[in-house]
């Protein structure tokens, strides 16, 4: 002990007096030499140890006493349930137990119950599977239906496409068309403009005048012609404008009556989903009902049951089925009173 103070005073850092207050080596001496002296009072003090041992003895007997009461409690419990499970094995086993016949009837009334109870839950359970496996057919049925009205749709969309693109490319020619007939319409004023120029014209010759007549004359004639058949082209584009919006017509009623009956179809799958869901919650309520019915009833047969297991406990009814439980229950006895007289001598 001296050396392992001697260690210590040797690992402080020695710090320089500043005239106030004790060295911080001299406080760990000093705490040291207490420490000491406090171990020496307590190996020369034999009341001092005994009252300890006493102290940590009580502590130690408390928590044994604590292990043994939940033991006990544990063991109390097991024998009850055993006791229980007796008077269950006995009920449904239909064992006669004089001097229980009040509990046996309420027993019996309580069977009843439980009877309609059990009925009632598979009435629900069976109607919850009948309502989702009809449920499940009818949605695939109308998901067959929309499918195959999709399907229908289907080729009419891309015909109105492939309309429409022609209706497009119809519109831009009958355009460059009306630029080509105003065009031909322009050059056709100018050229007879400079026809009449010519013929009232001083400066040329009968001769020229014939000749530039004549090569107006040509263009005329061949603007006319260019004309006529620009405006025949703009005829039959117009024609054809009006064929393809006739067909798109057409397409567009399909389409709109394809896609009222499929909304119709969607709407009735809604509305069957509804019903399903409000008759399947209605079944489901009955069956938590049922459910709820049967476990009140096993609440109130629980404390019937150990009423008659000890009736059948206490004057040991004969039957081979219960001879188990009595040697279970005899046990359990066993085991609490040791627990008991372990608590007592403690």
């Amino acid at each position: 002990m001296i050396l392992l103070l001697a260690h210590i005073l040797e690992q402080q850092p020695i710090e320089p007096s500043n005239g106030e207050g004790l060295p911080y080596w001299a406080l760990w001496f000093l705490l040291c030499i207490i420490i000491l002296l406090i171990f020496f009072i307590f190996l020369r003090d034999k009341s001092l140890r005994q009252r300890l041992n006493l102290f940590f003895s009580r502590a130690k007997r408390r928590l044994v006493k604590m292990r043994l009461q939940a033991r006990l409690k544990r063991e109390n419990r097991k024998k009850e349930e055993l006791i229980q499970e007796l008077g269950k094995e006995a009920w449904e086993e239909g064992v006669n137990v004089e001097k229980s016949e009040n509990t046996l009837k309420e027993l019996k009334s309580l069977e009843v119950k439980e009877n309609a109870a059990g009925k009632e839950l598979e009435e629900a359970e069976a109607k919850i599977d009948k309502l989702e496996s009809q449920n499940q057919a009818t949605l695939q049925k109308h998901n067959e239906q929309l499918q195959k009205k999709e399907e229908e749709i289907k080729p009419y969309r891309e015909k109105m496409a492939e309309a429409k693109e022609k209706l497009n490319l119809i519109e831009l020619s009958f355009i460059q068309k009306q630029k080509d007939k105003e065009y031909a319409e322009k050059i056709l004023d100018a050229e007879e403009k400079a026809s009449k120029e010519i013929k009232t014209s001083t400066k040329h010759s009968e001769e020229e005048k014939k000749a530039k007549l004549k090569e107006v004359g040509e263009n005329i004639k061949n603007l006319e012609k260019k004309k006529d058949k620009v405006h025949n082209e703009i005829q039959d584009l117009r024609e054809k404008k009006k064929a393809l919006e006739k067909e798109l017509a057409e397409y567009q009623k399909k389409i709109f009556e394809s896609e009222s009956k499929i909304k119709k179809m969607e709407k009735d799958k809604k509305e069957q989903t509804r019903r399903f869901q409000k008759e399947v919650k209605d079944w489901r309520k009955s069956k938590e009902k049922a459910q709820k019915k049967i476990k009140d009833i096993e609440k109130h047969q629980e404390p019937l049951f150990e009423s008659l297991g000890k009736t059948i406990e206490k004057h040991r009814v004969t039957h081979k089925i219960l001879s188990p439980y009595y040697t279970q229950i005899d046990r359990a006895k066993r085991r609490i009173r040791e627990i008991e007289e372990n608590i007592k001598n403690l």
